[in-house]
């Protein structure tokens, strides 16, 4: 009994989808290769900033510092041209307290001054900037995070830069699916995908790089591509697709007594107070004021810092005149809606899981770069292999029709070149 050949059909769909794979690619390939190297250096964001301003950010070590808030407190009342919007509580001893403030004219003329920092002994104000996006050391994170999300082009590159990411969860799958084998024993076959070695022919270690990278890390880039997705098209299709899968419902409002009217130390008081009802242990992380509704939020963390690892920190906000609760955000207690939100900036920065899944997103962004790198080779060592079957049907259109034919020593359908292709 022989062995029957896989069928045409098989051989098309293998090279349909290797086509839709290699020019999707190429078309992404320039921006998904800096989204890429962006996304991998703002896996470090707040390490990077520090680093880069660590005038503004170190100082020498305070023995026994004051709390915060009372630091915060004591400059508001000494520079009331200043308005403070928000701050975080868990300072080291050895570094100045940042205080985003409203936005107002430097004195230099260099910008506009939307961040200051306090000593941490005493509360002065002895360093100040504008961290909006700028070529320089002060804004140049803020500057990264902007042009990895939108270019730098407001809604048409948030738009531009979700249809790159529409385009790259499609290769992502499609390139999955072109690891199966056309031929020969499924298992056997596919193993050798997820394989590379070193003592392989270059061009073979590039094709395994390029394979192989994907398949171990299907699932993280799976995830990076549709969270990039669901943030490019947030107010056009994911908000609202939300808003009609899990509609918001408003929680109950715990009762608090407080002095009047609230300041920051005792809006920290009764946050911490609350936070013992939860089954949970969570601590006062920053403090947030909205001048616009008069009213003093906390926020609160597993450990007391502003972090966003798994659904971000719990919001509690406080009628500043009366000392009221006002608001809660919750996610962890009752709002499905808001975690539906919530989830995708821990999932896309890695920060859901802290260092072992923020070092995974790292990864994942030089892998997806090296993969943009041997794409392109790919493509450009291919390219005589897919231009020969081309030239020969050309040329056989163009012999007269009582020309001797002769016999093609090699395949020259697009389908019997993607069987014989490694790819």
């Amino acid at each position: 009994m022989t062995k029957t050949k896989p069928g045409k059909k098989s051989g098309a769909t293998h090279a349909f989808w290797m086509a839709v794979h290699r020019y999707s690619g190429l078309a992404i390939l320039v921006f998904l290769a800096f989204a890429a190297l962006t996304g991998s250096l703002l896996c470090f964001m707040k390490p990077l900033d520090e680093a880069l301003n660590a005038d503004l950010f170190a100082q020498s070590r305070v023995a026994g510092p004051a709390p915060v808030t009372r630091l915060v407190e004591t400059f508001a009342q000494a520079n009331p041209d200043y308005e403070v919007r928000s701050f975080p509580l868990a300072v080291a001893p050895d570094a100045r307290i940042p205080v985003k403030v409203t936005a107002r004219p430097a004195s230099d003329g260099s910008g506009e001054i939307n961040q200051v920092f306090l000593d941490r002994a005493t509360g002065t104000l002895v360093g100040a900037r504008s961290y909006d996006p700028a070529l320089d050391r002060r804004g140049f994170v803020e500057l990264l995070h902007d042009v990895h999300y939108t270019l730098l082009l407001d809604a048409p590159g948030r738009w531009f830069m979700g249809v790159v990411a529409i385009a790259w969860t499609i290769s992502n799958l499609v390139g999955a699916y072109l690891t199966f084998p056309v031929r020969g024993a499924f298992w056997k076959q596919w193993k050798r995908s997820w394989k590379f070695s070193f003592k392989s022919p270059f061009p073979r270690q590039m094709l395994d790089l390029h394979r192989a990278a994907g398949l171990w890390l299907l699932v993280p880039l799976m995830l990076l591509a549709v969270t990039s997705v669901g943030f490019n098209f947030f107010n056009e299709a994911y908000g609202p697709m939300v808003e009609v899968l899990v509609p918001e419902r408003d929680l109950p409002l715990p009762q608090v007594q407080s002095p009047e009217p609230l300041t920051y130390t005792s809006a920290v008081g009764q946050a911490r107070a609350l936070s013992q009802d939860f089954p949970e242990k969570w601590q006062p992380a920053s403090v947030i004021y909205d001048p616009e509704n008069a009213r003093i939020g906390v926020t609160l963390s597993d450990d007391g810092r502003l972090s966003y690892h798994d659904l971000g920190p719990i919001y509690i906000y406080f009628e500043a005149a009366s000392g009221k609760v006002a608001e809660v955000f919750d996610p962890y207690h009752g709002n499905t809606n808001l975690a539906m939100y919530r989830w995708l900036y821990p999932v896309h920065s890695g920060k859901i899981a802290g260092l072992p899944t923020i070092a995974l997103v790292f990864v994942c962004g030089i892998a997806v770069f090296a993969m943009c790198v041997t794409g392109i080779y790919l493509w450009w060592k291919k390219r005589p292999s897919r231009k020969r079957p081309a030239r020969k049907a050309k040329a056989n259109r163009t012999k007269p029709d009582d020309a001797p034919r002769t016999v093609a020593l090699e395949p020259a359908s697009a389908s019997a070149m993607a069987t014989r292709s490694p790819e």
